[in-house]
């Protein structure tokens, strides 16, 4: 295995090599084509000599142009086998370079840099970088395969099986699954059960495993927890005496009784000056926004009318904070009388429902663009849990343990959840990731997962 890590990584390193490469000739040939073809809307050739008299930014070209395929996911071990899925990204980041260039070439006041190369630059940089990472899919051949070994045959052990099956780029192979339950079986969702959980060490080491996931049943220490956050009134602070395996997967938070470490399970969710600094980064990007992308906004709602009819608007009852009910709107991407039939229903993978252009508008999230007026109202928050319609939340509190807790807080218009899952990732996932978010939110989170939103979006991730 550590052979093969060192070729993929070598693999890797090709491939990162080529795009800085890529970028240092396409910006080369710009300056090259301009001095030698004759273009439209230029009154002559670019002299030659220009090329030595301006300066070139060599390091911030090659240097640019791997941070940004790296912040649009064009490095994700999905993007080499899959190369076509992000296409679009790969644009997006040479675009991105271009104005970065611009940006620079703008500040630094070089008089004699010719702005034509600029405008040039892209056309040269976006179809090469999009060709090389279609030709190099060939290096992902050798990727090296990890051996994954689950602990628990439950629900959420099945969770993780349909995951690992229905993702083959994961690079994943389960070799069994050890339950002491299960002694009656040879196999759970196709993955055989190779023992106890006393015998873990031993299959670990037989089956040259290289991961361990324990997927944890709930525990009466769960329904305590959730019995606690459902009640009214003041809440009382649960904490735990940890183990050392709590210790290693919890955050000890600088509480303790006399000399006993602690770790907080219930308590509330940041306040005071965090909620009212939230609240005014949300009105004063949500009137920005508003702002900006009214064009686009009124351009989607004529799209919506001209291929589906009216009305291009769709307004329905979300469940926000303290289980308050509010209105949120959104662009219509399914057809007329959608649940008609069938009375509500959650949002599916290719969702036949759907029509053509609301699967793009989904796929790219500018069906929530709506949303922004609910964000400025103070129905939602810009990240916060997804609101969840009404007629879903009395069955949820009912059956996933916690879930109530994700009320203490607006909902958002995406949130962590969103980013890490897709529209057809279960609630009891998604309530985790609210959970996490929750509890560790701060500012920088918020300005974090509104950047990997922007990821999601042009990636076209979750569709």
């Amino acid at each position: 295995m550590r052979a093969g890590n060192a070729r993929w990584r070598l693999r890797w390193l090709i491939v990162v090599l080529g795009d800085a490469a890529i970028a240092l000739l396409a910006y080369v040939a710009a300056f090259f084509v301009r001095a030698y073809v004759p273009l439209p809307y230029t009154m002559d050739y670019l002299p030659v000599l220009r090329f030595v008299q301006v300066t070139h930014y060599w390091v911030v070209i090659a240097v640019g142009q791997v941070a940004f395929l790296l912040y649009f996911g064009c490095y994700d071990d999905r993007a080499l086998i899959e190369p076509r899925r992000y296409m679009a990204s790969g644009l997006a980041a040479a675009a991105a370079l271009t104005l970065l260039l611009i940006a620079v070439y703008f500040f630094s006041g070089d008089l004699y840099f010719p702005r034509s190369v600029l405008f040039m630059f892209p056309l040269f940089n976006g179809p090469a970088v999009v060709l090389w990472r279609a030709t190099a899919v060939r290096l992902a051949s050798g990727m090296p395969r990890r051996r994954l070994l689950i602990v628990g045959a439950n629900p959420t052990a099945a969770e993780v099986l349909r995951a690992i099956h229905g993702q083959p780029y994961l690079g994943i192979d389960v070799v069994g699954v050890v339950d002491a339950g299960s002694a009656s079986q040879s196999e759970f969702f196709g993955a055989p059960i190779l023992g106890g959980r006393g015998d873990l060490p031993q299959l670990v080491a037989e089956y040259d495993v290289d991961e361990v996931v324990v997927a944890s049943d709930v525990s009466w220490r769960d329904r305590l927890v959730d019995s606690v956050m459902r009640l009214d009134g003041a809440r009382a602070r649960v904490s735990v005496v940890p183990s050392p395996y709590e210790i290693l997967i919890g955050r000890p938070d600088r509480l303790r009784l006399h000399d006993i470490p602690l770790i907080e399970v219930v308590r509330h969710p940041p306040g005071g000056i965090t909620a009212a600094a939230k609240r005014v980064f949300d009105v004063l990007l949500a009137s920005v926004l508003l702002v900006v992308l009214a064009p686009l906004i009124v351009g989607v709602a004529v799209a919506v009318w001209a291929t589906s009819g009216r009305p291009a608007l769709f307004r329905q009852t979300r469940v926000g904070r303290e289980g308050r009910p509010f209105t949120m709107v959104k662009f219509r991407t399914m057809h007329e009388q959608a649940e008609s039939g069938t009375g509500p229903v959650l949002a599916v993978e290719n969702d036949p429902r759907a029509t053509w252009l609301g699967r793009w508008l989904r796929a790219v999230r500018l069906d929530e663009l709506p949303q922004l007026w609910n964000v400025l109202r103070g129905d939602m928050s810009f990240v916060g849990p997804r609101p969840a319609r009404p007629e879903f939340v009395e069955s949820y509190q009912a059956e996933i343990h916690g879930y109530t807790e994700r009320f203490k807080v607006s909902p958002g218009l995406t949130g962590y959840a969103q980013v890490n899952g897709e529209y057809h990732t279960s609630p009891e996932t998604k309530l985790k990731y609210d959970l996490a978010y929750i509890y560790n939110h701060s500012l920088w989170l918020d300005l974090k997962i509104l950047s990997e939103t922007v990821k999601v979006m042009l990636t076209q991730r979750g569709v």
